[in-house]
């Protein structure tokens, strides 16, 4: 799964840039956004594989607001989070700086740093600079929560 760009707005209508191909998973919830499962002919037999698209690895959900239970892959080394369009995950909010914060992945773990930004991270209500992330934390960014998983 790929993820070019995330726009997401918790205060006017939501707006979402996304990538090409299957590009996100959600649960049953309110936002009304749909499964995106994917479907290929195997070369070998001709048949069509029927399974579904499983995330593999770590990730993260987003847990409040019109887009609760979207499901986001961490599939680079570096994702960075911010208001800005060039950002891997871009959370439109006034409290969200620019280049607000980074996941990174070093030795098998994640890494969430924040980026010097004005109104600060926090996980699981914790206002944190640098930590390690663990399965299960909420990452607060602005009016965004979002829930990590590994």
């Amino acid at each position: 799964m790929k993820i070019a760009e995330t726009r997401l707005n918790l205060l006017s209508t939501p707006i979402l840039y996304l990538a090409k191909g299957p590009i996100m998973k959600k649960n049953k919830v309110r936002s009304g956004l749909t499964t995106a499962k994917t479907r290929k002919n195997s070369k070998r037999t001709g048949k069509k594989n029927h399974s579904k698209h499983k995330s593999d690895g770590a990730g993260i959900t987003i847990t409040n607001g019109c887009f609760s239970g979207l499901e986001i892959s961490l599939k680079k080394h570096t994702t960075m989070l911010g208001s800005d369009i060039s950002c891997d995950i871009c959370l439109d909010h006034s409290f969200v700086s620019d280049q607000h914060a980074t996941i990174t992945k070093v030795n098998g773990y994640y890494v969430l740093e924040d980026l010097n930004s004005r109104h600060g991270t926090s996980i699981n209500g914790n206002e944190v600079h640098k930590i390690k992330l663990k399965k299960g934390d909420l990452i607060g960014i602005g009016n965004f929560e979002l829930r990590f998983r590994s």
